[in-house]
């Protein structure tokens, strides 16, 4: 019958519908369970823990910091025009320049913390009026002990300082919500890493994830990449996508800070304070051994293709900048690997004792050659270092990127290296006891009284801002082995002995493009009585360097 036949078919359409409603809704419900259960955990690790609630930090980024950050702004500017004040009349009583501004460099740095620190994720930024007028006046401070004549330009600086943070403003907290906020990219950036990288579910899976691939496709991570050579070398990403991207000088890098220019800059700004710069550019590991890293044994022989970080090194010879070559002399010590060793770590970015003391040596000599030709006055030798093996053990900054050090897959290296003390000798008079020691003629007599003895004492290696001629400025390939075990076996202890000349040095991880040079910007005292000034930083920095390649003033 028609009808019943329709009936039937209506029915079944039904049925059908209904099921795959059932079907759709279960899957949503799967799904908002999923894009749920990340939130769902890290507000209950939270609630448990003693951080703070991350999930809230957007509502109090827009209702409630931007305010508080006023508060704390105008409290720190009253402190530091009240420790101002009182520094000038210590300093107009005679007490000493250096004692009398601790208060207020410590005032200025409390403010600065507060003003360049908009929001939970958010930092003032460079380009901002606020920022430059913050810098300036920490410059100025801390020139002023080496350079009383800055006393009335540091004066009218803070007071800009005071007059800018002295008052709680309305429209200074809505714009920071406006440009620093919720609706920024910069903002939901970094709350999203933070997420990612506190996240308790990501924190409980992500290592044992990262296990599973390593164990399963041989995969150490997205930072590290795995050489092919013999051996089982670990490079970092960066140094390796340094060498096969376009040059930072190339057209296609148009939207990257020219190094070139900014390191004519900066040799243009030393020579003006009477400073001669020396460049050293530290090859990255994946520079010197290729081979370990592609398995070719065409690299074996000690060479490699020229690589962007050796050609813009040689531009800058052209340009008529003092420089130091280390690819050829690191390539050609290659060839002693068996017998003392490699020059870069295993599982490290950085070079090994070797290699750094192989640097000292290279970079010494290059020092000497301009000293020779008159082009920098480096003074007199002047000290006695001597080196001393100490063993070390050197768990690899690429094992640790890689997150699978936790599960012991990477192991300890253990190197050997030579740590420098500076030694004095000192002559005195020794005269034996008459108990002990007859004397039975004058001849006798003289003789014992013309006895000398020896007196050695050997004390760390340390930097000397005042008597060096010499500052060193660089990145983790100098603080390796210096300020970490052994401690002071780093190549600018070596290079100081190398020498038999005090030196100084401002280091900054990661920082030698621009960071380490806003360093010496805020303390440009330490360039007096400076004839040289030894930069350097590791090639990759050319193009990966934090803050890029930014001018920065004196």
């Amino acid at each position: 019958m028609p009808g019943s036949s329709g009936h039937i078919f209506y029915r079944l359409k039904y049925c059908y519908f209904l099921h795959v409603k059932k079907s759709y809704f279960a899957f949503v419900v799967v799904f908002a369970v999923l894009l749920l259960l990340p939130f769902t955990v890290q507000t209950v690790a939270d609630l448990r823990g003693e951080k703070r609630f991350v999930s809230l930090d957007i509502f109090k980024d827009v209702v409630y910091t931007p305010f508080v950050r006023e508060s704390k702004m105008t409290a720190g500017a009253m402190r530091l025009d009240s420790a101002w004040r009182a520094a000038r009349e210590s300093i107009a009583g005679g007490t000493e320049t250096a004692d009398a501004l601790e208060p207020v460099i410590g005032a200025l740095s409390d403010l600065e913390a507060v003003a360049l620190t908009v929001n939970a994720y958010a930092q003032l930024d460079t380009a901002e009026a606020c920022y430059r007028l913050l810098k300036q006046a920490d410059t100025l401070l801390a020139s002023l002990e080496d350079e009383p004549e800055n006393f009335k330009a540091a004066d009218s600086t803070l007071k800009a300082v005071v007059a800018e943070f002295g008052h709680f403003s309305l429209v200074r907290a809505f714009l920071a919500v406006k440009h620093y906020g919720v609706w920024t990219s910069r903002y939901l950036r970094a709350f999203e890493k933070k997420v990612e990288d506190e996240n308790a579910l990501v924190l409980a899976v992500r290592p044992r994830y990262q296990l599973a691939v390593w164990n399963i496709f041989n995969d150490p991570g997205e930072k590290v990449v795995l050489g092919a050579g013999g051996g089982r070398w670990l490079f970092y990403r960066q140094d390796v996508e340094f060498l096969v991207q376009p040059s930072p000088l190339d057209i296609r890098s148009a939207k990257l800070d020219n190094p070139v220019k900014a390191i004519e800059k900066f040799r243009d700004q030393l020579k003006a304070k009477g400073v001669e710069l020396l460049v050293v550019i530290t090859p990255g590991k994946p520079s010197i051994y290729p081979e370990r890293l592609t398995g070719s044994a065409q690299f074996l022989n000690g060479t490699t293709a020229a690589g962007h970080g050796k050609a813009i090194l040689d531009s800058l010879a052209r340009l008529g900048l003092n420089t130091v070559d280390l690819y050829t002399p690191l390539l050609a010590a290659k060839a002693d690997d068996a017998k003392l060793g490699p020059l870069y770590l295993n599982d490290d970015t950085h070079w090994t004792p070797r290699g750094a003391e192989l640097a000292a040596g290279v970079i010494a000599g290059k020092v000497r050659e301009m000293a020779d030709a008159g082009v920098v006055d480096i003074g007199e030798e002047s000290m006695t270092y001597v080196a001393s093996d100490s063993v070390a053990d050197r768990m690899g900054d690429i094992g640790e990127m890689s997150g699978l050090n936790k599960f012991n897959v990477f192991k300890v290296q253990r190197v050997t290296g030579h740590v420098v003390s500076q030694q004095e000798v000192t002559e005195r008079a020794q005269t034996p006891d008459s108990s002990e020691t007859p004397v039975d003629s004058l001849a006798d007599s003289v003789a014992v009284q013309e006895t000398v003895a020896y007196d050695t004492v050997r004390t760390p290696f340390k930097d000397d801002f005042r008597k060096a001629k010499i500052l060193i400025l660089g990145d983790s390939f100098s603080r390796i082995y210096q300020t970490d075990s052994p401690v002071n076996a780093g190549w600018i202890a070596h290079f100081a002995k190398d020498m038999g000349r005090p030196v100084a040095s401002i280091v900054s991880d990661g920082g030698a493009s621009t960071l380490v040079r806003e360093k010496l910007a805020r303390k440009a005292g330490v360039l007096k009585g400076k004839k040289l000034l030894i930069w350097e930083f590791v090639e990759r920095d050319l193009r990966f360097g934090a803050e890029g390649w930014k001018e920065v003033s004196f």
